[in-house]
């Protein structure tokens, strides 16, 4: 389709250390232009668009929460081809206006193209009630045990807040059967007493989760031994952390805590329960019963690759602190004129109704 012909906002993108491919970004939509705001007369985000800027090349994009009211959202937008570990690359972000056409997800640039076919499960939790919706094109949308808290405040965007013993999330019949994979969520708190669930399989003792340890740290468990895998770091007990888990089909894997990797450790992979008939638990693993996740919780994914340092690195840093990752957003008028860097990000504040 074609770009609108309107306003629209930029910023160039931090290099990644080594390239990535169809890497997803992210974008904190409260931080963009007065002007780009402004311009918004739809409350349909999919009315939005975005690019490359050198072209420009239009992107695939999953407008997640968007909220024309109160000048929020979340969107996600890949990076088609490679994203350079030098030289400048800036995205383009056009504001959803009445006057586009409205993007469905499985059209070539809507939220089913916006992740790579590595991706199974994304899971934002901004949701206000029900379930949490897979963004994926796969559909694993994941059921609330109990009454979890919405709408607390994440490391960016809206977050779930578990109890510790009533409230989870789960997807059924998750359907896995590589031993080749990835889990990542951001969480808040930890008590240093508790082994505490953040995501895993929901069945057999040798099954697979990524959880907080009595120790303090970020730690695995797969394989028939179910021992336990790398350690990195004393978690914070009231600050958000991200933390990872890789499993690869070399029988190997480590954890990571706010982008960095532990000590890489071996498992006996023939007892890795990996199928189709498994399910998966978000903020919980039901067979570790008492070892519910207690406090925020977010943004959690499974992807069916081992995805490198680098990629896990990139996802850290562009959700822990948007403002470096970005830098200013900057407002490219209709006409092509002067630029505005954004100094203000709400309507309100620069007394415009």
């Amino acid at each position: 389709m074609a770009l609108p012909s309107s306003t629209y906002d930029t910023a160039t993108l931090v290099n990644p250390g080594s390239s990535l491919t169809d890497f997803t970004l992210i974008v904190d939509l409260s931080r963009m232009s007065a002007a780009w705001w402004s311009a918004v007369d739809t409350t349909d985000g999919t009315k939005g668009r975005a690019a490359k800027d050198s072209g420009p090349t239009e992107l695939a994009c999953d407008w997640i929460d968007f909220d024309s009211v109160n000048e929020t959202g979340l969107l996600r937008v890949k990076w088609s081809g490679t994203l350079a570990s030098s030289g400048t690359q800036t995205l383009r972000v056009y504001p959803p206006q009445a006057a586009n056409a409205s993007v469905a997800a499985s059209d070539t640039y809507g939220s089913d193209n916006a992740y790579d076919a590595n991706w199974i499960g994304y899971w934002p939790a901004h949701e206000a009630a029900g379930d949490l919706i897979d963004r994926t094109s796969n559909g694993l949308d994941a059921f609330a045990n109990g009454t979890p808290t919405r709408s607390v405040t994440g490391q960016i965007g809206d977050a779930v807040s578990l109890d510790g013993s009533t409230t989870s999330f789960e997807v059924s019949s998750f359907p896995v059967t590589a031993e080749a994979f990835t889990m990542m969520a951001w969480a808040q708190g930890n008590t240093a007493s508790d082994v505490l669930m953040v995501l895993g399989s929901t069945t057999a003792n040798d099954a697979f989760s990524l959880y907080s340890a009595q120790s303090g740290g970020v730690k695995l468990a797969a394989g028939v031994t179910g021992t336990t895998g790398s350690l990195t770091g004393i978690l914070p007990f009231s600050g958000w952390w991200h933390g990872a888990g890789v499993w690869s089909t070399t029988t190997s894997r480590t954890a990571y805590l706010d982008g960095v990797a532990g000590t890489t450790d071996t498992f006996d992979s023939s007892g890795l329960n990996v199928s189709s008939g498994t399910s998966l638990g978000l903020g919980c693993t039901p067979r570790y019963n008492g070892q519910e996740w207690n406090g925020p919780i977010q943004h959690w994914q499974f992807h069916d690759t081992a995805r490198s340092s680098d990629w896990i690195e990139h996802e850290y840093e562009q959700t822990n602190d948007q403002a470096t990752f970005w830098g200013t957003w900057t407002n490219t008028p209709v006409s092509g004129g002067i630029s505005i860097p954004v100094v203000m990000h709400h309507r309100r504040m620069m007394g415009v109704s």
